[in-house]
């Protein structure tokens, strides 16, 4: 049924768009012209903490710290361990994760805890699509990497890479990305992705782009994601120019990474049925015809028909959807 089939459609799209329409929701309720904590000189500003509260909301300091409201680092350890296991939204993981940052640069503690709050608040932004978020962590990083503190190097080389992909950066800040990836570095196999999507983006394969998008690693999708619309609408364009007189929607929708198809999947039916609305949303015509109620996409039609909806418009319906208001104020 048609409810059945936008019901399916909404869960299976849900992962991308549920993250966009969060993270769009979340820069309007941090739009008080607050930039990176680490962005205030602390030279003159440097405590050591004696708060032993683990769970402490975060305050954009307008003046000293005082040191009874910074952590000390082993209450941060703790803290930090509290916001890897609870099960709390992502707002409330921001704010934590903010809190324990500034606690640490406040007190000048640049070390292994240091790096691994930064890459936790790094994951916890990429999955919840939170780009702005997790580039100021990406950008902490690469400095404190820089000066020898262990930690995930080379994850965060691939996202670093795929990064300035999704975000269309320059070629030139690409290879020097590139450039700068040490032997052991490309033979990982998060970098050697990443590398691939570079070379399936450059060309134009999208074929190659979803099914590295189905293998990818750590939290590579979650990245790719901010790239899979423009790819879509590119193929299926491509296809409607290329094909001739049409196509099956359960070929496109295996090519262009729906849900799952693989043989026998019960999940199948639902891909299909996913990959049916996008084409619709997009503009595409589809036809059955052999009368068997498998819908093809009419290629000639198609071709001139394809248009690529406004961005904001389909964040704001996913958000609607999915009451991400509600779901925001959730603790």
């Amino acid at each position: 049924s048609a409810s059945a089939s936008a019901s399916a459609s909404a869960s299976a799209s849900a992962s991308a768009s549920a993250r966009r329409a969060t993270a769009l929701l979340l820069a309007k309720s941090y739009d008080d012209g607050s930039g990176a904590v680490e962005d205030i000189n602390w030279d003159a500003l440097t405590v050591k903490g004696t708060c032993r509260e683990v769970e402490k909301k975060y305050l954009r300091l307008t003046s000293a710290p005082d040191p009874s409201t910074v952590r000390p680092e082993e209450v941060l350890k703790i803290a930090l361990d509290m916001i890897q296991r609870c099960q709390k939204n992502y707002i409330y993981k921001c704010e934590q994760l903010k809190s324990i940052r500034q606690d640490l640069t406040v007190q000048r503690i640049r070390n292994e805890l240091t790096v691994e709050v930064y890459e936790t608040h790094a994951r916890t932004a990429l999955e919840a699509g939170d780009l702005p978020e997790y580039n100021q962590c990406q950008s902490q990083l690469k400095g404190l990497y820089a000066e020898g503190i262990k930690g995930c190097h080379f994850e965060f080389a691939a996202y670093s890479l795929l990064y300035i992909i999704v975000q269309q950066g320059s070629n030139q800040d690409l290879l020097s990305s590139m450039s700068r990836l040490s032997l052991e570095a490309k033979e990982d196999d998060a970098v050697k992705h990443a590398l691939a999507v570079r070379a399936a983006v450059a060309a134009g394969n999208y074929t190659s782009f979803f099914r590295l998008y189905k293998t990818a690693p750590n939290l590579n999708p979650c990245l790719m994601d901010f790239y899979v619309e423009k790819m879509r609408f590119e193929a299926v364009r491509c296809m409607a120019r290329s094909y001739r007189p049409s196509l099956p929607i359960a070929f496109i929708a295996r090519t262009l990474g729906f849900g799952c198809l693989e043989l026998g999947s019960d999940k199948q039916a639902d891909a299909v049925d996913e990959c049916e609305d996008w084409l619709r949303a997009h503009g595409a015509h589809l036809i059955d015809e052999q009368g068997t109620g498998e819908l093809q996409l009419d290629c000639k039609v198609s071709a001139t028909s394809l248009f690529l909806p406004e961005a904001d418009e389909a964040v704001a319906h996913v958000a609607t959807n999915l009451a991400v208001n509600n779901f925001l104020t959730q603790a």
